[in-house]
């Protein structure tokens, strides 16, 4: 790749951290994306199931208000089949919990976890803040710990603080990318106070920018950024195929999973752990003064977080 030479150690240390913990069955972790190739045998066992539901009968048993809502909602199409049109869904959610030691594909981040389905991106990969914050009220009701947004607009919604809102407060921690835009524009709900806001590095430590798509493009920075974790080049699975593990992506929405799985491996230490708890763990516990000296600065800084 047209990109320097890695560095030994521009990782999250992942190998070391599956010494102590590989997740829990009784953490969920929602993706607000594109949806899921929900057959990947990456993902046999592992989708959030709403056992509240009777499949195929058409009836809203739950009284939830949606109806055969098995394994998540489609948002964008108003329908129970949150299965990814796109391809970005799949990769952002393989990333953080792809099966691991299963001798094929790629390891996630947290191999036991259960993996909810919000899909909240239309097949053109757009969505709008009303069917993320439907997505965030019915992923909190229905008993998520963590959620995955690699999405954001630059525009503010009480609509959407709202209802990030009322996922904190009950306990839901939220990650969110900083988005690829190589400049400080505040996008939401990266933005919102309490959310965990990613970055995206590259292989030697330094910030992305640009990606390897646009030479325009570059994660984002400003004063709310919490932290980054590797964002460029990142392999994934695929949402057209169970067997091709050769399609890579980059943006800051390849970053935030790995920390949202850090968060759920987090959780499965200790699940009495509340939103701003899990944060201040990752933002304290972070590597400082890795990247570019004239952007990595000790301490907090606007490019590197923490």
């Amino acid at each position: 790749f047209s990109q320097s030479p890695a560095v030994a150690g521009a990782d999250i240390d992942m190998e070391n951290a599956w010494t102590i913990e590989q997740g829990d069955t009784n953490i969920v972790v929602g993706t607000i994306d594109t949806g899921l190739k929900l057959d990947h045998p990456e993902f046999y066992g592992r989708l959030w199931v709403n056992y509240g539901e009777i499949s195929g009968n058409f009836i809203d048993d739950d009284l939830n208000g949606y109806v055969d809502d098995v394994n998540g909602w489609d948002f964008a199409n108003n329908d129970n089949n949150p299965t990814d049109d796109h391809g970005h869904g799949t990769n952002v959610t393989g990333i953080i919990g792809a099966t691991g030691n299963n001798s094929i594909g790629y390891a996630g981040v947290d191999w036991n976890c259960k993996l909810m389905t919000l899909k909240g991106l239309d097949a053109s990969n757009f969505g709008s803040y009303s069917w993320w914050a439907d997505a965030l009220y019915y992923a909190t009701d229905n008993g998520v710990n963590v959620i995955n947004m690699s999405v954001g607009g630059s525009s503010f919604s009480t609509t959407l603080q709202a209802a990030i809102n009322y996922a904190l407060n009950n306990n839901v921690t939220i990650v969110a990318c900083m988005m690829n835009t190589d400049n400080n524009t505040t996008y939401y709900p990266a933005g919102f106070v309490g959310v965990i806001a990613v970055g995206s590095t590259n292989a030697n430590d330094t910030r992305s920018n640009p990606f390897f798509w646009s030479s325009s493009s570059g994660s984002n920075f400003g004063n709310h950024i919490s932290v980054v974790a590797p964002g460029n080049y990142i392999y994934g699975l695929s949402y057209s195929s169970n067997t091709n593990y050769n399609s890579y992506w980059g943006g800051t929405s390849q970053a935030t999973p790995l920390v949202a799985g850090l968060a759920a491996l987090l959780l499965a230490q200790n699940p009495s752990l509340t939103p701003a708890q899990i944060k201040s763990i990752i933002e304290l516990s972070a590597e400082d003064q890795v990247g570019l000296a004239s952007e990595d600065v000790a301490g907090w800084d606007q490019y590197f977080g923490h």
